[in-house]
């Protein structure tokens, strides 16, 4: 016999019920349907009068399932805690993998975070929102419009490894009535980004040039998008003594990191948002909330403890 307690189903109730009326005690019936005796004991007293009735003892189970609190990993302390860390812009992985970084006694599994989100109706802070991802369609995009463009086809290929600091990707994030430049540095995932008015050429260049200039020696190639805003490209690779490469058309994931990023910072500035009116401590606090997140990539150091190898205490800080 299987000793795992299972719960009496509604057809198990009717069974009892026709052999209580055929004068079968409890233990007989328990035997007859392979039950244990107290389960069968337990389920004839849901009818106090000693007339047992399949559908009033089923109902009265019913009732006490639906108002039982259920065991959970997650006590209120957690709970608020997990809740405190989503709002700040962490996905549930991230949350259970710092909770094992630092030790916080109360860690718990990212799929037990995910139940707590979906038992809490909180999948709007998620940062996706449990929204999936939908590839566009199209041929050659901006490419024609970029003058000396090289392929990534042409990128060395031990870039891929991700073992060595100094491989960018950029990008322009479109708001109402102005522009964010982004760009990311493959290995560390540290964002840098600065608002621009026009998405010319010129604007972006020079944007990219500022940005990246503090890390002119930690640059070895930038990889764009086919945008007509980075046919200014070989001004940049000439400052920052780089090589610059563009992604296929339409093949985002071959930048796969600053369109993540990109997303991360949607979170803060979303489409349609007037990002003009802006001023620039609330693009930097959002840079910096961002590069202080934790990444899975980074055995959950963020790009800001990864870059300058000094650890914080994330968890208990919030």
């Amino acid at each position: 016999m299987n000793n795992q307690y299972r719960q009496l189903t509604q057809a198990e109730r009717y069974q009892i019920g026709v052999l209580c009326k055929l004068g079968f005690t409890a233990r007989r019936i328990a035997n007859e349907m392979q039950r244990g005796n107290k389960t069968i004991s337990n389920e004839l007293k849901r009818c106090p009068n000693g007339q047992y009735c399949a559908d009033t003892a089923h109902g009265h189970a019913e009732q006490i399932r639906k108002h039982a609190r259920k065991h959970t990993k997650c006590s209120d302390m957690v709970q608020k805690r997990v809740e405190s860390l989503l709002l700040v812009g962490l996905s549930p992985e991230q949350i259970a993998g710092r909770m094992r970084l630092e030790r916080f006694s109360g860690a718990v599994s990212c799929s037990t975070i995910y139940n707590l989100v979906n038992k809490v109706c909180w999948r709007a802070l998620l940062v996706r929102k449990g929204k999936r991802y939908r590839p566009r369609k199209g041929a050659e995009a901006g490419a024609h419009l970029i003058p000396g463009r090289v392929d990534i086809d042409e990128r060395p290929a031990h870039i891929e490894d991700k073992i060595e600091v100094g491989h960018w990707e950029g990008d322009t994030v479109y708001g109402q009535d102005s522009y964010l430049v982004t760009m990311v540095e493959r290995v560390t995932k540290i964002l840098l980004t600065c608002r621009v008015k026009t998405k010319t050429k010129k604007n972006v260049a020079r944007a990219i040039k500022k940005m990246l200039k503090p890390f002119k020696h930690l640059c070895h190639t930038i990889t764009f998008d086919n945008g007509g805003e980075f046919a200014g490209h070989q001004q940049i690779a000439k400052y920052l003594c780089c090589k610059v490469y563009f992604a296929k058309p339409y093949h985002s994931w071959q930048r796969g990191l600053n369109e993540n990023t990109n997303g991360l910072l949607r979170r803060f500035f979303p489409k349609g948002m007037a990002i003009k009116s802006l001023r620039k401590k609330e693009i930097e606090q959002a840079q910096l909330l961002i590069n202080m997140r934790p990444r899975k990539a980074l055995n959950y150091l963020s790009p800001i403890e990864f870059l300058t190898g000094k650890r914080v205490s994330l968890i208990a800080a919030i």
